[in-house]
């Protein structure tokens, strides 16, 4: 059995018309019959019934097609690993990139890198620390940015880039907008705007806070870091945030503060997965991220 003779079956079988799939396919129409004859022979089994000009699976050929379907699917995947393996500067790496990851660096790296490998192409999905991870150990991704970086385990390897200060974001009319910096202490009867619990950056403040010994009350959680700056524009409250979300997209009606407490602040980088060895193509997104961001640093 050959890829080819799955190809032309599948595509037979779904406009269920020799010449159509056979213009389709851009092969000539004695080429497609003579593949798909010599695939039932091999297999001892009549896959289409002919109506006419027609071609109609037969019941064993529906079973069929739905397992070669998987097949196929099976051995492009191994064909393009093969591929990558020949030339690194060609594949697809699947990204994780939680909620809290800053919209303004991230784009920046990877634009740089793929005006250096344009051929390598992306596939990104949102979510929680806690939901990339297990994204990433179930196989569905291929690394994972990740802030706070967690420590190393069975499963996973952390590649940390930089550490992020978080600031405090008040209306532009509070009593401390003229502040250059501030620590928690001088927050202890505001209201806070914050994220939801399943956020790390949620437990690093409350934790924090706790450390000395203060309750924060928190009004409201939001997902959105536009919605909290814009809550906190409207006077509802004040809140922490970090400083990379800020960093040129401080809304006009808020002010942001530095915080003198060293705790605030967190780690940023990404995770693999031990479970299986890095393709070429992640190798180099990987190790091209570790020189950016070294560079970024030294620059800074």
């Amino acid at each position: 059995m050959e890829l080819r003779q799955l190809k032309y079956f599948i595509e037979v079988a779904r406009v269920e018309h020799m010449t159509q799939a056979s213009e389709n396919l851009h092969v000539a129409q004695s080429a497609v019959s003579r593949q798909i004859t010599k695939l039932e022979e091999e297999l001892g089994i009549k896959l289409f019934d002919r109506i006419g000009r027609n071609m109609q699976l037969t019941a064993v050929g529906q079973d069929f097609l739905r397992q070669a379907k998987i097949g196929l699917q099976e051995l492009q995947k191994a064909q393009a690993i093969v591929e990558e393996y020949a030339d690194p500067t060609i594949g697809e790496i699947r990204v994780g990139l939680p909620n809290s990851i800053a919209t303004k660096v991230l784009p920046a790296v990877i634009s740089a890198f793929q005006e250096k490998y344009p051929d390598i192409t992306y596939r990104f999905m949102e979510g929680s620390n806690r939901d990339l991870k297990q994204m990433l150990v179930n196989g569905a991704l291929d690394m994972t940015f990740l802030s706070p970086v967690p420590k190393e385990d069975d499963e996973i390897m952390p590649h940390r880039f930089f550490d992020e200060k978080l600031k405090l974001i008040v209306p532009s009319r509070h009593r401390l907008a003229g502040e250059h910096s501030v620590s928690l202490e001088d927050l202890a009867d505001e209201k806070f705007i914050l994220y939801p619990e399943d956020f790390d950056l949620y437990h690093l403040v409350e934790d924090t806070a706790r450390m000395k010994g203060l309750v924060l009350e928190t009004i409201f959680q939001s997902r959105d870091f536009h919605t909290i700056q814009g809550l906190v524009g409207a006077g509802l409250g004040i809140s922490i945030l970090p400083e990379m979300i800020l960093d040129g997209a401080i809304f006009k009606e808020t002010r942001s503060i530095a915080l003198m407490d060293q705790e605030l602040r967190r780690s940023v980088g990404i995770i693999t997965t031990k479970r299986r060895n890095m393709s070429p193509s992640e190798t180099l997104f990987r190790d091209f991220l570790l020189g950016y961001f070294d560079s970024r640093d030294s620059t800074s």
